[in-house]
């Protein structure tokens, strides 16, 4: 004969089972539009795109969510995070810039003396330029009085073919000294900044002894 259970027993068991299932439940708070809470057992419609509280049965605050990032939001942030990455690359950058300046140079001395040979090596290379200039400049003089021989009438080929090729040779030579100027100009200044870079560092590097 099967035994019954005690109306105790039943009630004890069906109280576990309560207990059980409210001890695993949740509920999601937010404030709607209108500032009113709204709450539900799952998220409710006046959530949707908004910050909320997911709560345990016994009123603790589980987890927060944020609202959603708008478009503007999200723009701003990966703004930030992009100028954040570009920082830190430039950093980096100049830590390598920095090694490399303090291992080329033994001393501010010993940069001079390469400032000094490279500008030299330029400055030497634009006059070269411009005796070369000044030679075909008096060459061509030399051609055009001849020319004048000729006014009225077509030049002999190999006359027009000389001006022509002393003209090629002039522009040539223009672009190579306006190339070497501007070389000359930028070697100055990053010799200048090397210069005042290696002096920071070396005095940096001097406190840190």
């Amino acid at each position: 004969m099967a035994s019954r259970r005690s109306p105790e027993l039943l009630a004890a068991l069906l109280l576990g089972l309560t207990l059980a299932n409210t001890a695993g439940a949740k509920v999601y708070c937010c404030e709607d539009g209108d500032g009113r809470r709204q709450c539900g057992d799952v998220l409710p419609q006046a959530c949707y795109g908004r910050a909320y509280r997911e709560m345990g049965a016994q009123g603790t605050i589980k987890r927060e969510v944020s609202a959603p990032l708008s478009a503007d939001e999200i723009a701003r942030r990966k703004a930030v995070e992009q100028q954040k990455k570009d920082e830190e690359t430039r950093q980096v950058k100049q830590r390598r810039v920095d090694q490399a300046l303090l291992e080329t140079y033994a001393s501010v001395d010993d940069l001079d003396r390469r400032r000094e040979r490279d500008i030299g090596d330029i400055e030497r290379s634009i006059e070269e330029a411009r005796k070369r200039d000044k030679e075909l400049r008096s060459k061509r003089q030399r051609f055009e009085k001849e020319a004048e021989f000729h006014k009225g009438r077509d030049l002999p080929r190999d006359l027009a073919a000389n001006l022509r090729s002393i003209d090629s040779e002039l522009a040539t030579q223009g672009r190579l000294m306006e190339e070497r100027t501007r070389e000359l100009e930028a070697t100055r200044a990053r010799f200048e900044a090397d210069r005042a870079r290696y002096i920071e560092l070396s005095a940096a590097a001097a406190k840190q002894r």
